[in-house]
């Protein structure tokens, strides 16, 4: 825009204020949130319900004398 001096593009613009740097996490074991260990656990049990769906669905065909 012709006229408009460089310093007032940004007038409207709040100055950034210094960003707080994040506490340092304390010494010692780190816990993992209880969502996380629920999720794994949801995981782990519909891996095993699969595995257990397989076998029953299979049992006929599985060649036992490979063992």
């Amino acid at each position: 825009m012709p006229g408009t001096s460089p310093r007032r593009y940004n007038i409207l613009v709040p100055a950034s204020a210094p960003r707080r740097q994040p506490d340092p996490p304390p010494s010692g074991h780190h816990h993992a949130p209880q969502v996380y260990t629920l999720e794994t656990t949801g995981l782990l049990i519909i891996a095993v319900l699969v595995l257990v769906l397989f076998v029953i669905r299979y049992w006929h065909n599985i060649a036992w004398s490979a063992r």
